[in-house]
């Protein structure tokens, strides 16, 4: 059995600065409820490259939980499949505390070797994580 560095298995993430910014704005555009959207894109490499932020209805609308709204889920998988695409990574904002995950995130996680992208408003902060199954392992995200 051959021996992985660390680092080896670890993908990035990588956002351009208008995907960025669209989170970011959607974040403050319905605080202080939590935001949230998917991210389409295709994987390169050790790369999860997104092409396109598509936000959704926080059908809870909560400001300390989440809920895509089941439609626009289903729709932007078909759209993704259509474009020989698929989702690479969820995101969701958190208004009032840190870009880390509760637990409510880890109850609520479903999608494994996607990324989980928190806004923190408060903080303006972006963090990434993936979800192995059991918990939320911290993820790069490459900035282009």
């Amino acid at each position: 059995m051959q021996r992985r560095g660390k680092d080896e298995h670890n993908m990035v993430l990588a956002l351009n600065k208008k995907y960025r910014e669209e989170i970011i704005n959607h974040s403050k555009e319905v605080y202080p409820l939590e935001a949230c959207g998917m991210l389409v894109g295709f994987r390169e490499l050790e790369k999860r490259i997104v092409s396109e932020v598509r936000r959704a209805r926080n059908v809870l609308n909560s400001s300390s939980s989440y809920e895509v709204d089941p439609e626009v889920e289903l729709q932007v998988f078909i759209d993704a499949e259509k474009k020989s695409l698929e989702v690479v990574g969820m995101y969701h904002s958190h208004p009032h505390w840190t870009a880390t995950p509760s637990s409510v995130d880890a109850d609520l996680a479903f999608f494994e070797d996607v990324s989980y992208v928190i806004y923190s408003v408060s903080e303006n902060s972006m963090a990434s994580y993936v979800w192995n199954g059991r918990s939320f392992e911290p993820e790069e995200i490459e900035i282009r």
